[in-house]
């Protein structure tokens, strides 16, 4: 998958074709969610159908982040997470166009005319049916639809997708997620749960006890409950069974910090430092807990990582020894 880092880089060699139709999917895509998933697949099957090119446009910030600042969300999915997990779809390109507030002052037609500017070969775009876009969110996708018939282009609206009786959202999910459902959060995202995030150096304590851990510091910003979990942490193209501590570290002599991921590899020793890491969460196996001494800490280890060798032996027995 191609990627660029503005639309005016699409008159590259690294852009859309301009000989072949493009098909154009738009929107934020904060955690590519199963209805996320349903419009992107619209558009491969569309460029499929016609012999073209299936492109994502997203934009970085969020725009939630220069509209209104103290209403933004926290992020399922930094935009780093956010390309990682575009590549399993064969799109052939994705472009994370920076929002600005000179972008969120353009009136719909402007908009749709820097589309125009940048992308020639415009044939369709497909988007969902709560996008709006344009100065004070004044354009629909109706609006579109009247824009595309004067420019050139076709516009697809798939309906909503719902789940439970109500429609899949980056909203619902955050907020299973932030109460601990993360089986409700799996299902409307289509798969686990997961944090990105870069290994760096930690303070070795898991190591002294016998447990060497990978400290990971985390890109995305929703947090879910602090614990232990079962993790299947994934380092390129391989995965790996995982038990994991996500919280404050409240054993580090009274200190606490900001919320960290360590990751206990079950069957193997890596060195990771500086590696990129997705750690989906499968199971949460207790909450945080104080312990009084290093000792009793040590044991609640071993106990946590048995629990998580039965959750994986019941459950992806595949990834375990």
């Amino acid at each position: 998958m191609r990627l660029l880092h503005h639309w005016n880089q699409s008159v590259t060699a690294e852009g859309p074709t301009a000989e072949v139709p493009l098909f154009l999917v738009i929107g934020a895509f904060d955690g590519i969610h199963i209805g996320h998933q349903m419009l992107i697949q619209t558009a491969v099957d569309l460029a499929q159908q016609a012999q073209g090119e299936a492109w994502i446009l997203t934009f970085d910030p969020h725009p939630l982040r220069v509209l209104r600042p103290d209403q933004a969300p926290p992020l399922l999915t930094s935009t780093p997470h956010k390309v990682r997990l575009l590549g399993q779809w064969p799109l052939q390109g994705a472009i994370i166009q920076p929002f600005t507030s000179a972008i969120a002052q353009l009136t719909p037609e402007a908009f749709v005319q820097e589309l125009n500017r940048w992308l020639p070969s415009l044939h369709t775009v497909v988007v969902g049916t709560n996008w709006r876009f344009g100065h004070r969110a004044s354009g629909d996708p109706e609006t579109l639809a009247n824009l595309g018939q004067r420019y050139g282009f076709t516009v697809h609206v798939p309906p909503p997708l719902p789940w439970r009786d109500q429609l899949v959202s980056s909203t619902r999910i955050r907020h299973a997620i932030e109460q601990g459902d993360l089986a409700a959060a799996a299902h409307m995202l289509g798969r686990p749960f997961s944090l990105l995030g870069t290994v760096t150096a930690g303070r070795q304590v898991g190591r002294s006890l016998g447990f060497p851990t990978a400290n990971i510091r985390l890109q995305d910003e929703v947090r879910p409950l602090t614990g232990v979990y079962a993790v299947e942490a994934k380092v390129a193209d391989q995965s790996y069974a995982g038990a994991a501590y996500l919280g404050i570290r409240p054993t580090a002599s009274g200190e606490h910090s900001d919320h960290l991921l360590e990751v206990h590899f079950l069957d193997v020793a890596l060195d990771l430092y500086g590696e990129e890491v997705e750690v989906a969460l499968l199971e949460r196996i207790r909450p945080d807990q104080f312990f009084d001494d290093l000792e009793a800490l040590r044991a609640q280890i071993a106990r946590d990582v048995e629990s998580c060798r039965t959750y994986f032996r019941a459950h992806h027995p595949t990834l375990v020894c």
